[in-house]
């Protein structure tokens, strides 16, 4: 019993350590990059790590993978993350002019760029595991993970709540914001999203 109780601590202590270990690399590169040319390649590094765990691939250096990920897809992720920013921008911009203007035809407008929006964040949800699961042209990741949203929007819908969610907890404890806000999100929609992806695959 002692010997279970060991085991499962070790375990537990090697993933909590490895959890802040990608996301405080995931921070590091995030500014090295200058937050905004950072932020996209140092998230796809994280999830294509992420992903290599959840593919029971533990044996590979992470700052060698995380490296090799954010050097090879800086500039491809940051073209395609940047048209996703520039999109949720202008669905934001357009929301907030329109709440005052409070006529009629507007209302309908805004009530219309209100689903966009909320499709736009499901979308988002997405964007980063279809990132790191295929290998695609820049402009075929937005495309992919809008299907993805319509194949699955339970599951698209799901991580946005627990996004959200591991969010709004770790807010008020902002020294786990800082060691396991990414890499616990990242951790959880990569388990939910991998079974679809492999669905898919298997169907073709």
């Amino acid at each position: 019993m002692a010997q279970g109780w060991k085991s499962a601590f070790v375990r537990f202590a090697e993933w909590f350590s490895r959890l802040a270990y990608i996301n405080v690399l995931w921070i590091g590169f995030t500014l090295l990059g200058l937050i905004l040319f950072g932020f996209i390649p140092a998230t796809v590094s994280m999830f294509a790590v992420v992903r290599k765990w959840h593919r029971g691939n533990l044996e590979d250096s992470v700052f060698k993978t995380f490296w090799s990920y954010y050097r090879n897809e800086f500039v491809k992720s940051n073209i395609s993350g940047l048209v996703l920013l520039v999109i949720g921008y202008v669905l934001y911009l357009d929301i907030f002019v329109l709440v005052l203007d409070q006529s009629m035809p507007m209302q309908v407008v805004q009530f219309l760029l209100y689903i966009l929006g909320a499709l736009f964040l499901l979308v988002t949800a997405f964007f980063f595991p279809v990132y790191v699961h295929f290998e695609l042209k820049w402009y075929q990741y937005l495309k992919i993970a809008t299907l993805m949203v319509f194949a699955a929007p339970l599951r698209a819908i799901i991580m946005l709540i627990i996004g959200y969610g591991v969010f709004f907890l770790m807010a008020k404890m902002p020294i786990l914001m800082f060691f396991f806000l990414g890499s616990i999100i990242s951790y959880l929609w990569q388990m939910i999203s991998l079974p679809t992806f492999d669905k898919i695959q298997d169907r073709k």
